[in-house]
């Protein structure tokens, strides 16, 4: 048991030297957790999909100090799934949008998955919804954010940075 304990926080410590500098403690702590919480843990987490967000991911929102009422502003929890209620997200770029609503989404996926995950055709459609849809420029936009997401052909996913950057737009669209 330890055996493999030590190997796969071998490969935590390297993923999390991946990261810049100023990310990678928090980066090890949440992979260590991560790990802890599989190898260690003897009940099957039972959210229920009904539970408000702060039960299901409490770590996101104690981590980046965000109260319920900053959350409600942003999205909208109708049982079964999350819906971003923003209005105005404060920006005029075109580009700006995009990446804004791409961390929203990557937040909603969070909170109904458990993983800050994006799919390619979802951004689409709300960006298109935000008039935040420039086709020719789409991928060219969200390359340039390497930092905030990992790409893959259709999903994308947050990184650490990108969560951080996610949670400070939250509070910025909630006021």
């Amino acid at each position: 048991m330890f055996e493999k304990i030590r190997e796969t926080l071998n490969e935590v410590t390297e993923i999390a030297n991946k990261c810049p500098e100023e990310f990678r403690l928090k980066c090890f702590e949440i992979l260590l957790d991560a790990l802890v919480k599989a190898e260690f843990s003897t009940t099957t987490p039972t959210a229920s999909i009904t539970a408000k967000p702060t039960e299901i991911q409490p770590s996101f929102f104690t981590q980046y100090e965000i109260s319920v009422a900053e959350w409600e502003r942003v999205f909208h929890f109708d049982g079964k799934s999350y819906s971003i209620i923003v209005k105005d997200l404060k920006e005029k770029a075109t580009a700006k949008k995009q990446v804004k609503l791409a961390l929203l989404l990557g937040v909603k996926s969070l909170l109904e998955t458990g993983e800050p995950t994006i799919s390619k055709g979802e951004l689409v459609d709300i960006c298109k919804t935000y008039s935040a849809y420039d086709a020719s420029n789409f991928a060219v936009h969200m390359k340039k954010q390497r930092d905030l997401f990992i790409f893959g052909k259709d999903t994308w996913s947050l990184t650490v940075p990108g969560q951080q950057k996610a949670a400070e737009i939250m509070k910025e669209l909630a006021q």
